[in-house]
């Protein structure tokens, strides 16, 4: 999946679409059960540990949290589509740009990912909510994002 189809699918369906991919990603529930397995086991460190940190961090309904460890690993709480991002394939990163709305004005964007066509390399960026095109160009060492004309929907 890539960031853009994160965005597009929103939290809740890209959650459930990357928990059944991955086994590092668990609910609420399924970190209570672990815990309960792991005192019946007498584990009793690990299930403290879980217990306590589960207990400090911010509820969440999902959790980040890689079962292979095994021990002390901490789990994150997934409570953003933002918290995501880092399951998806390519990496965004933030970058100013003239924008078209602005009338060239800088402002910051992210890049979501790269796409070409024919002979053309052009960006998929986020500027505020916006999911719209973007070029770089070579000479100036800038990107340029359409948030009038290219805005995709």
């Amino acid at each position: 999946m890539t960031i853009l189809e994160l965005y597009q699918k929103g939290f809740i369906n890209a959650i459930i679409e990357l928990s059944e991919q991955r086994d590092d990603i668990s609910t609420y529930e399924d970190l209570k059960e672990f815990i309960k397995a792991k005192i019946d086991d007498d584990n009793l460190i690990v299930a403290a540990h879980l217990t306590n940190a589960l207990n400090t961090c911010a509820y969440a309904e999902y959790y980040r949290y890689d079962y292979c460890m095994g021990t002390l690993e901490t789990p994150s709480p997934l409570n953003d589509i933002s918290d995501l991002e880092d399951f998806c394939d390519g990496r965004a990163f933030k970058v100013d740009a003239h924008i078209n709305s602005l009338d060239g004005g800088m402002d910051e964007i992210t890049v979501l990912e790269e796409r070409q066509k024919g002979n053309q390399k052009y960006y998929i960026v986020k500027y505020k909510d916006i999911f719209c095109t973007a070029i770089f160009n070579g000479f100036t060492c800038s990107y340029y994002a359409d948030d009038v004309y290219g805005v995709i929907k």
